[in-house]
């Protein structure tokens, strides 16, 4: 009975170390090992440059230039995810950006109804990428709208989640919220 107790007392004092030292280390902590997200979240711009003209993700119209969402498996195990021809996985990817004077916006895919639909999956090897080419086009709602101007510094975070159902649970496709870093880009409109 002691045994048992001086463990719980260790685990206890090992919690608490790990959560006073940091608040990762407290999410990691607190969370069960099955809730801990398998991913994390890249933005890859259109175009990078040395400054002045620094990294850009392209709006311009009539037709943008894509830039790059990665979704990196970081488990030991494959990972399945929805892939964006469903609707299961078609509006896994959103962003949040916000201008430099402090205008921030939501971009989502805009629905649409699908004529075939079957949640199909991508598997994603330990290591492992799923690369989502982004176009910025009348598909993505942004709102509020962003302020019009031909080239504005934003900050980008790109987030990917998906939604608990019961096709989720049948392709043991992981849910849940990942939010890559936040980036500095220049937003390219015309």
């Amino acid at each position: 009975m002691r045994a048992i107790l001086a463990n719980r007392g260790i685990t206890a004092i090992l919690i608490f170390i790990l959560v006073g030292h940091s608040g990762q280390a407290r999410q990691l902590a607190l969370q069960p090992e099955s809730e801990q997200s398998p991913f994390v979240l890249s933005v890859v711009p259109t175009s990078s440059h040395a400054e002045p003209a620094g990294r850009i993700i392209s709006m311009i119209k009539p037709s943008p230039r894509p830039f790059y969402v990665v979704l990196t498996n970081i488990s030991k195990d494959s990972q399945a995810a929805f892939e964006s021809s469903n609707s299961w996985g078609y509006q896994t990817i959103s962003f949040e950006i916000q201008t430099a004077d402090g205008h921030k916006s939501i971009v989502t895919m805009e629905e649409h109804g699908f004529r075939a639909n079957a949640p199909t999956t991508f598997t994603i090897p330990a290591g492992e990428h799923m690369v989502y080419p982004i176009t910025l086009d009348r598909q993505w709602e942004i709102a509020p709208p962003l302020p019009v101007a031909n080239d504005i510094r934003i900050t980008i975070k790109a987030i990917y989640e998906v939604k608990p159902t019961p096709e989720s649970a049948k392709a043991h496709v992981w849910t849940g919220r990942v939010e890559s870093k936040s980036y500095d880009f220049n937003l390219e409109e015309r």
